[in-house]
């Protein structure tokens, strides 16, 4: 993706920033996931650039997203980059699939419906392996909307979390 394609496609898609990005892929080079888990897909931006890392060393991605257009332009978007054995594109309801899957996830990225993020993490933390690692989005800029997740993740003891004002905001959680 050129730099003015990204930069139209940060408007319409709200894509992640691009030093977001690079603390994204550096924890995945470093921490080298087996299994990640996205939660918001929008046009595939982020899962590709976590993909390009992950299928370097056979690490897999689901990604999950609830609109249908946006869906079929990610499942595009990913092939087009030849990232479709690496990256899997599932479209619903995230709280719904999440409910459905078994903890198998060692990397987990919230980047979604803001007022969600509290049944997000809920889920997370079932889901996330030991040791694993949760990245939510948007902390900053959306901060008055995700005043019950901070709360859900200060409450919960096996989280430690790191702030960054990176971008919209990142938090990383780690998890014991």
């Amino acid at each position: 993706m050129s730099y003015t394609q990204y930069m139209e496609s940060m408007k319409e898609y709200w894509n992640i920033d691009s030093a977001a990005i690079q603390v994204l892929q550096a924890i995945i080079h470093a921490k080298k996931p087996k299994n990640i888990l996205e939660v918001g897909t929008s046009n595939g931006y982020s899962a590709i650039q976590m993909g390009n890392i992950a299928s370097r060393y056979g690490g897999k991605i689901t990604t999950i997203e609830f609109f249908e257009e946006r869906f079929q332009l990610a499942k595009k978007n990913i092939a087009e980059e030849g990232l479709s054995e690496t990256i899997e594109v599932l479209q619903g309801d995230a709280v719904e699939i999440m409910r459905d899957f078994s903890p198998s996830f060692d990397f987990i990225f919230l980047d979604a419906n803001k007022e969600e993020y509290p049944l997000y993490f809920t889920q997370a933390m079932r889901l996330i392996s030991h040791n694993g690692i949760i990245v939510a989005d948007n902390t900053v800029s959306h901060a008055k909307k995700l005043i019950e997740f901070f709360q859900a993740v200060a409450l919960e003891p096996r989280a430690t979390t790191l702030d960054l004002s990176i971008g919209t905001g990142l938090v990383i959680i780690t998890v014991d």
